[in-house]
C-alpha cells in the first residue's frame, strides 16, 4: 500500500507570525497593514485546516481498514430456490475509491465546497455544528481572505457627496462587514464624508 508524507503549511506561517509580531512596533505603516493582511490569510487558512484535518480523521479509520483488507465477506443470497453467495469486494473497493477520492478532494476544496463536504460526512452543516454567530465571523474572515490572498481591490463606494455607501450590498466583504456589524464593532453612524482633495490624495506610498 503505498502513502503520503506531508506538513501543514501553517507551520511554517505560525513560525512566521510568531518570529515578526514582536517586531510590529518598529514597522512602517504600510509594512503593519501588509503584515496584518498576511495575519489574516494565515488565521483562515488556520480555521480551515481544523475542518480539514476534523473531515480526514473521521474518514482515515474506515479507509484504512478498506485498504489494507485482502477478503471480504460473501453475502448469501438464494437463486431459483437455491443459495448462493455473492463477493462483496467489488462494492467495497467501489466505497474505497470514494473515499479515497473525498479524501483527495477535502485538501484542495474551496471553503463553499468544505462546508458541503462537512455536511455529507458529518451529517450537519457548519453553521448547526459551530453556531451560527461563529458561523458568521468565519464566513467574514474568509471573504477578507479572499480580497487580500487574490490581490483584489480594497474600496468603498461613494455618492456625489462623497459618502462612504455603508449598505455594501453585493461588496467583496459584504459577510465581514455584517460580522462587524453584529459584535458592534462597525456602526454606519461612524461613517464620515470626505473632502474631494482627501479622495484625490488616496494613493500608493513611495
Amino acid at each position: 500500500m503505498s502513502g503520503r508524507l506531508g506538513i501543514s503549511t501553517i507551520v511554517y506561517s505560525k513560525a512566521f507570525v510568531s518570529g515578526t509580531w514582536s517586531k510590529r512596533a518598529d514597522m512602517l505603516d504600510y509594512e503593519k497593514k501588509g503584515f496584518f493582511q498576511f495575519l489574516y490569510v494565515t488565521a483562515c487558512g488556520y480555521a480551515e485546516s481544523v475542518i480539514c484535518d476534523y473531515l480526514h480523521q473521521i474518514l482515515f479509520f474506515p479507509l484504512h481498514e478498506m485498504q489494507t483488507k485482502k477478503l471480504f465477506p460473501k453475502r448469501p443470497i438464494t437463486v431459483n430456490g437455491q443459495p448462493a453467495a455473492v463477493d462483496t469486494e467489488p462494492e467495497q473497493r467501489a466505497i474505497q475509491r470514494l473515499l479515497e477520492r473525498t479524501v483527495d478532494e477535502i485538501g484542495k476544496a474551496p471553503f463553499e465546497r468544505l462546508e458541503s463536504l462537512h455536511q455529507t460526512i458529518v451529517g450537519l452543516t457548519i453553521r448547526d455544528f459551530i453556531g451560527a454567530g461563529l458561523h458568521d465571523d468565519l464566513k467574514g474572515l474568509v471573504s477578507v481572505r479572499n480580497v487580500l490572498a487574490h490581490g483584489r481591490t480594497l474600496y468603498v463606494d461613494l455618492d456625489e457627496s462623497f459618502r462612504a455607501d455603508v449598505r455594501f450590498e453585493q461588496h467583496p466583504l459584504g459577510n465581514a462587514i455584517k460580522s462587524l456589524r453584529q459584535r458592534g464593532i462597525f456602526s454606519s453612524d461612524h461613517v464620515s464624508t470626505l473632502e474631494p482633495n482627501e479622495v484625490m490624495a488616496f494613493n500608493l506610498p513611495g
